[in-house]
């Protein structure tokens, strides 16, 4: 039985995917033991399974790591969808060209402290591109990380966020000595 996946990216993207001298799309296909396709005309990408794949998940990996990459991730960051605890999510943007571009800058922040600062608190990778945000990471990082970047897209002022992720950094922290805590309670 074949499974089959189809997905389109931007034409910009298809280098990324396919690599030097095809390197990436080699070793997404030996990886997940996958055939890939694509058409450098329209952008379509096509994943197959082959007789090599040892687990059907392999086929929507694959597909995640080619979504991820056409999103603007480099090959190496999207390798990490490879990992099962980790997942990609896109946030579509809208509104006019200058309401978006307005949107990423705020996103992006000043010398990109904003979007350093919300990979950081959630080790969530951010990547900005077209009219989309793109985010991979655990999906509880996910959660957060698309709270803030939703604080900043309905306006709320960097300080209010950067407070909301410092408090996400304490009470990550916390969350330890608490378990602690609770074993050591259990105990006696």
């Amino acid at each position: 039985m074949v499974i089959e996946s189809h997905l389109k990216i931007p034409k910009s993207r298809i280098g990324v995917v396919i690599g030097r001298k095809g390197t990436v799309k080699s070793e997404i296909e030996s990886i997940t033991g996958v055939s890939i396709r694509i058409n450098s005309e329209d952008g379509s990408v096509h994943i197959s399974s082959t007789s090599d794949m040892t687990d059907p998940t392999f086929i929507w990996k694959a597909r995640d790591i080619v979504k991820a990459i056409g999103r603007g991730f480099s090959a190496e960051k999207a390798f990490y969808l490879l990992d099962d605890d980790i997942f990609l999510e896109t946030i579509e943007l809208a509104g006019s060209k200058n309401t978006i571009k307005r949107i990423k800058a705020r996103i992006i922040g000043e010398k990109g402290k904003a979007r350093k600062m919300i990979e950081a608190s959630t080790e969530v990778m951010i990547s900005i591109f077209g009219n989309q945000v793109s985010l991979i990471g655990e999906i509880s990082e996910i959660k957060n990380a698309r709270e803030a970047i939703m604080q900043l897209v309905h306006g709320s002022k960097h300080g209010t966020v950067y407070r909301y992720l410092e408090q996400l950094r304490f009470r990550s922290k916390q969350e330890p000595q608490k378990i602690w805590k609770n074993r050591h309670l259990d105990e006696n």
